[in-house]
């Protein structure tokens, strides 16, 4: 109503300029303050290392023996400093079973196991520790374009890494598809951690912030990436890869060939793929960062991640929506705001999750009300011509059945 114009431009700027704060202090990579991000930090340092073991073990093992011995040592310590690391992070439900797999992956190591086996399970156990402990590993942000980090990786990187990836070494080429494809993005993102002193070291990404490692990350993808863009049918195939969090968590080589060849060219364009995201799906997975956050504890991240939701996705379909479903949008519009206050308000937890979890469902449903409608029509067209042909079919009858005079 027009009376309360006034309030929401002011709440609009206050917004605005709460989220451009955090955006700097994103870039200022500043050392982790609480416990939960020093955790967080931890858990994420044994996720890099997994995800080495994934990578390097077929250069290190070929057909049950040894090729390159130092390699293989240095993956066994991997596993054996992850789980380590996981004996340091909070006892959760969850935990042991994690220290279980580690367990179970180093006696594979051990035994020279076929790299399949070794890179699904160093793969899963990331993954759960990720999830047991909030990791955030997708940007809340736009993806920045890989033409931000050409001179980092030029100053840093290109020394060791090579031109364009191109290093003598295997394990540090970056231009291998084979290799890049068992990494997600935030694997490359990861390995650049700024409060870690085994990765890189401080005079590499010591003062990194983290747009300027998202950019390395989008870069260092392109090095594999294939030459020409995919289709964009496969964009409407495969919705959920074409931007974060997607885009930033999956990887290449654990989907079907053709969607991971997409998915290669998408998480290495993200200002040309952007277009290919429906705003609603861009929604759905900022929804899904909130919520995550808000689970772990960050209700300032979940907070800035909502509205981003609202903003970026929700508000640039709503006059789609509104004109295939009112009801719908009304509905919307309540829960976003309902779920804004909640979390405002510091409501308790289950009752914000609930909330969260009903926001995204109808976000989603509204996605799927606006899917394209092409086989819908072709099916209306079939239809409106058999309802010809009957009627036609009908006079024809009526015509051969009447009486003839005369």
């Amino acid at each position: 109503m027009p009376r309360f114009r006034p309030f929401r431009v002011f709440l609009f700027l206050l917004l605005y300029g709460w989220v451009s704060l955090l955006w700097a202090q994103s870039d200022a990579a500043p050392e982790p303050q609480t416990a939960q991000e020093k955790d967080q930090a931890t858990a994420a340092r044994a996720i890099n290392l997994l995800s080495f073991v994934a990578v390097d073990y077929p250069e290190a093992v070929v057909e049950s023996a040894t090729r390159d011995a130092r390699l293989y040592r240095q993956l066994q310590e991997n596993v054996q400093v992850a789980a380590a690391l996981l004996q340091q992070l909070p006892d959760k439900p969850g935990r042991a079973q994690l220290a279980n797999s580690l367990q179970e992956l180093d006696a594979i190591i051990e035994q020279m196991r076929e790299p399949e086996l070794v890179r699904r399970r160093a793969n899963a156990a990331a993954d759960r520790i990720a999830a047991l402990y909030q990791v955030p590993r997708s940007p809340a942000e736009m993806l920045p374009p890989p033409e931000e980090a050409e001179g980092l990786y030029r100053e840093r990187c290109s020394r060791c890494h090579g031109i364009g990836g191109r290093a003598p070494q295997p394990e540090r080429r970056l231009d291998d598809p084979n290799r890049m494809g068992n990494f997600s993005l935030y694997d490359f993102y990861n390995a650049l951690e700024p409060t870690r002193e085994d990765a890189h070291g401080q005079v590499i990404d010591g003062d990194l912030g983290s747009r300027q490692r998202w950019a390395l990350a989008v870069l260092v993808a392109g090095f594999s990436a294939p030459q020409v863009a995919p289709s964009a049918k496969l964009a409407e195939q495969f919705p959920a890869l074409v931007g974060p969090p997607g885009a930033a968590i999956v990887r290449p080589a654990e989907i079907p060939q053709e969607a991971g060849n997409a998915l290669r060219w998408w998480r290495a364009h993200p200002q040309q793929t952007r277009h290919l995201q429906h705003p609603l799906a861009r929604a759905a997975g900022l929804l899904y960062l909130a919520q995550n956050a808000y689970r772990g504890g960050d209700n300032a991240s979940a907070y800035h991640q909502l509205m981003l939701a609202m903003r970026e996705g929700f508000a640039p379909a709503r006059a789609e929506l509104m004109a295939r479903n009112p009801a719908l949008v009304t509905q919307l519009d309540q829960q976003w705001q309902e779920l804004r206050q909640s979390i405002l308000d510091q409501a308790p937890a289950n009752e914000v999750i609930e909330k969260f979890q009903r926001l995204q469902a109808n976000v989603v449903r509204g996605r799927e009300q606006l899917q394209p409608t092409s086989g819908a029509g072709i099916y209306g067209w079939a239809a409106l011509l058999f309802l010809a042909a009957l009627g036609v079919g009908l006079l024809l009858w009526y015509g051969l059945r009447r009486p003839r005079h005369g």
